[in-house]
């Protein structure tokens, strides 16, 4: 009976030490919007002596301190409890960065940019635009672990396999005989995982595409679409500097098939051949239905 009486009240001791948590981290939130620090930094001293393993409570303490010219060394403290307490460990390795290279210990700080890009930090804006890191930005440590930073970011413009195709980037008069037939606008975007096509033709037409590559698969695709009703969604390979692709479509109409082959090739002076052929037979018989020559606009 007196075991069950002691589990009881331990019971409702934790419930009400709980409450008083759940209660002081609600009085925190009210003081830091009226902009009462002190106020709030005093509930946080509260609640941590009621849960002393509350790594919340230690992430928020160091940051008031460090965002209101607070004591530097209690803010490391309670940075590095709260990565002790797996709270938010990046978050914390990353105002450690700034709090070391705001006191000008390089090492420290260096060392904590490292171990965000060991623990896959993604977000270069923050350090890039970051005052506290003035004193080490041309640090070679520095520029490494930025490096690795914006590859957990934008994985697609640190791949060199997604940049097989960087080569029709740009702004592009085309022509076919000899003559006029259009021009195109390639643009990387989405961080460089795909290369957006805008064509408008000599006679009004226009058309877009989607050009990615796909880890997935490792192999290349696009997806084109036309003011006309044409869709046609290829795939390729990047090989030998350029790029190969094929297709197949059915006529709604009779349901017959038509193979494609969808070639981009580098030429001379920067150029771009775009040489597409058609088969209707099975593949037996190829016949030309196009053969572009991109030229750079002037300037470009």
């Amino acid at each position: 009976m007196r075991v069950l009486i002691s589990i009881l009240l331990l019971v409702v001791l934790g419930a009400l030490a709980r409450a008083d948590v759940d209660s002081l981290r609600a009085e925190v939130g009210i003081a830091v919007a009226a902009g009462e620090i002190d106020v709030a930094t005093n509930k946080l001293r509260q609640l941590l002596e009621l849960s002393p393993d509350d790594g919340a409570g230690h992430y928020q303490m160091s940051t008031l301190l460090m965002d209101n010219d607070g004591n530097f060394h209690s803010a490391v403290q309670h940075f590095e409890r709260a990565i002790e307490l797996e709270f938010q460990p990046l978050g914390a390795a990353y105002r450690l960065s700034r709090l070391y290279a705001r006191v000008g210990r390089d090492d420290n700080a260096l060392e904590q940019l490292e171990v965000m890009a060991d623990g896959g930090f993604g977000l270069p804006g923050l350090i890039e635009g970051e005052t506290d890191y003035e004193g080490i930005r041309n640090h070679a440590r520095f520029l490494a672990a930025v490096k690795i930073i914006q590859a957990a970011r934008y994985p697609c413009a640190a791949d060199e396999k997604h940049k097989a195709f960087d080569f029709w980037i740009g702004e592009w008069n085309v022509s076919q005989n000899g003559q006029f037939a259009g021009a195109n606008s390639i643009q990387p975007i989405l961080g460089h995982c795909v290369l957006f096509e805008q064509w408008e033709g000599s006679s009004g037409t226009l058309g877009k595409s989607f050009n990615y590559y796909d880890p997935g698969r490792d192999h290349w695709r696009q997806i084109w679409v036309s003011d006309s009703g044409t869709f046609i969604e290829f795939t390729g390979e990047a090989r030998d500097g350029g790029i190969f692709y094929t297709a197949e479509t059915r006529n709604p109409a009779d349901g017959s098939i038509t193979l494609h082959k969808f070639e981009f090739t580098q030429i001379d002076n920067g150029a771009v051949r775009q040489y597409w052929e058609t088969s209707s037979d099975g593949g037996e018989t190829w016949t030309a239905i196009w053969d572009g020559r991109y030229e750079r606009e002037p300037g470009e």
